[in-house]
């Protein structure tokens, strides 16, 4: 079992990426200062560093967005 406190990456998507509010919520709350943006993929989704406790935080404070590990996709046909 991964470390709660060890940064991974996490996707994560929805309405309050895409209006700036999730930006602006990790602008300002000190709980979650060592979150890192890895890449955006689209206006509602991106990759951020965190740790397992900062994305299940993130999950209570904005019930609207999807928080999933990120994981390398695999060809079609591949196992």
């Amino acid at each position: 079992m991964a470390d709660p406190d060890s940064p991974e990456e996490f996707i994560v998507q929805g309405e309050p990426v895409k209006s700036g509010q999730l930006a602006d919520h990790l602008s300002r709350a000190p709980d979650v200062k060592d979150v890192k943006r890895v890449g955006q993929v689209a206006p509602d989704v991106v990759i951020l560093s965190m740790t397992k406790t900062q994305a299940d935080q993130l999950r209570s404070t904005f019930r609207t967005i999807v928080v999933e590990p990120n994981a390398s996709l695999k060809p079609f046909g591949a196992g």
